[in-house]
């Protein structure tokens, strides 16, 4: 009789190993589906910074903050320069400083002038965020800036020729 309890004892072992073994693989599955929303790799964000004539804004202090999802506090920040001619950045932020779904919010200045422009990030590795001033940017060397001067410098000349004949 004892030979047959302990049989049976180590059948019931058995099964509340087999048991505990099932229920530790569905814990892991279930804490592995829900890492599956982080970032698996760097977020490249890019954009270009217009006027609102759509020319490009060379020269703008460019400001990237990674915000998080829950509650909008500032996770990751980088800067850049729109330095390029098309008015374009582009800054790449470590797997660690970004999650699906955190908020990409990029903030432009220019000359004392301040835009900004956010979106949810995704899983693409790169992201684009344009920003767009409402307002025109006066930009020396226009077709209107050329006018100007070339009107002045017309002016001054006539001027200095009648100063001359009297």
């Amino acid at each position: 009789m004892a030979l047959f309890a302990s049989a049976r004892s180590r059948r019931i072992s058995v099964r509340l190993m087999t048991c505990f073994v099932i229920l530790i693989f569905a814990v892991a599955l279930i804490l592995a589906s829900y890492n599956v929303t982080a970032a698996s790799g760097p977020k490249q964000v890019r954009g270009y910074i217009w006027d609102s004539e759509g020319r490009n804004v060379t020269g703008a202090d460019i400001t990237i903050n990674i915000r998080w999802e829950s509650d909008d506090t500032i996770r990751s920040t980088l800067t850049d320069t729109s330095s390029d001619p098309l008015g374009y950045y582009a800054v790449t932020f470590a797997p660690a400083d970004w999650d699906i779904d955190d908020r990409i919010e990029v903030i432009s200045t220019y000359l004392s002038n301040q835009e900004s422009n956010s979106t949810t990030a995704t899983s693409m590795p790169y992201q684009w965020v344009n920003v767009t001033y409402p307002f025109e940017i006066p930009v020396f060397g226009s077709a209107l800036g050329l006018l100007v001067a070339g009107g002045l410098l017309g002016a001054v000349a006539v001027v200095m020729l009648m100063r001359k004949r009297h």
